[in-house]
């Protein structure tokens, strides 16, 4: 099977991306106090991530935009998904938020920025220890000089400490913090047992089999080194309608690994072509237009790049043609 370049990204944003699921997850887990100041009706989930490229690997974010007391305003959810510790979390956090702070302002205009409510969920394998403010990470010091300091408080979550009875929600958020709190457990095999229930029941929705299988691609990337069909054991051990769902997915993924494969090796066919082409013809001049088009995963784009070979007798002509 593919390996995804990045499954608690793709989990998440799958999750805690869809409308229904961001406020199951809101009036399930913010305090009662916060939620009495703001309106979910109309949330709507900003397309914008603010976390720099090097730390992709790190974390993962979505921006929702509520109304907070009447006004405009935002929750910041922060997905850690580090294997260990890292202090410098909520100095990031901080950074995100001015982030966000400073494209509101350039985008409106606005005298006033909005507040913004920022949310952690630590996904690590040992517990979190480092508070729940910027300023439990800075050393003590007196008032007179702790006024200057910047601080913020941050929601924290470490959904490795819920007991299966804490953990609530509809079916896709449930399933989503069960898998986060036992991906780690030295024994998957009891949060399996936690997870099929609610991967049977999910299947009898008739939008679930798009997120089921984005779940057992997520256990097959993340947890215990497993094939599906081992997988499919282990399910079949605890549950024999529980392999039925594995099973299916385990068809549906094969059948679409087949077609990518068969897609993939087209395309990567086209493209080696396309370079001996045009080494043949311009030599290694078109070594710099080879590095743009093996950037191209466009089979029929490709196609026509390989015709326009034909066609022109300069590399400074064939490359006008291609308008990049």
């Amino acid at each position: 099977m593919k390996v995804i370049k990045n499954p608690h990204d793709s989990l998440f944003k799958r999750t805690l991306g869809d409308k229904e699921v961001a406020i199951d997850f809101l009036e399930n887990y913010l305090p009662d106090n916060i939620l009495e100041e703001i309106d979910l009706t109309e949330i709507k989930i900003a397309k914008d991530s603010f976390i720099d490229e090097e730390l992709e690997e790190s974390f993962s974010d979505i921006l929702y935009n509520v109304s907070i007391e009447g006004k405009n305003g935002f929750i910041y959810l922060l997905f850690e998904h580090k294997s260990y510790f890292d202090k410098m979390t909520p100095v990031q956090m901080l950074g995100y938020i001015t982030d966000i702070w400073e494209l509101y302002n350039n985008q409106t205009k606005n005298k006033k920025l909005p507040p913004i409510i920022p949310i952690l969920i630590y996904h690590g394998e040992r517990k979190w220890n480092y508070g729940s403010r910027l300023s439990e990470l800075i050393e003590d010091t007196t008032k007179a000089i702790s006024d200057y300091l910047p601080d913020h408080k941050y929601l924290l979550y470490d959904f490795s400490n819920y007991s299966d009875a804490e953990i609530k929600g509809q079916i896709k958020l449930r399933l989503f913090l069960k898998l986060i709190s036992h991906i780690f457990d030295d024994n998957f095999d009891d949060g399996l047992r936690e997870v099929l229930p609610l991967l049977i029941e999910l299947r009898e929705k008739t939008t679930g089999l798009e997120y089921i299988e984005t779940v057992v691609k997520y256990i097959l990337n993340i947890g215990e080194e497993i094939s599906l069909n081992e997988l499919d054991q282990k399910a079949k051990n605890i549950s024999a309608e529980g392999s039925a769902v594995i099973m299916t997915i385990a068809e549906k993924i094969y059948h679409d690994g087949k077609e990518e494969g068969r897609e993939e090796g087209k395309i990567e066919n086209m493209k080696e072509m396309i370079e001996f082409a045009l080494e043949l013809k311009f030599g290694l001049n078109s070594k710099d237009v080879v590095e743009d088009i093996k950037k191209i995963n466009d089979y029929d784009k490709l196609k026509e790049i390989k015709q326009a070979i034909r066609k022109h007798d300069s590399l400074e002509d064939f490359t006008a043609s291609l308008n990049f």
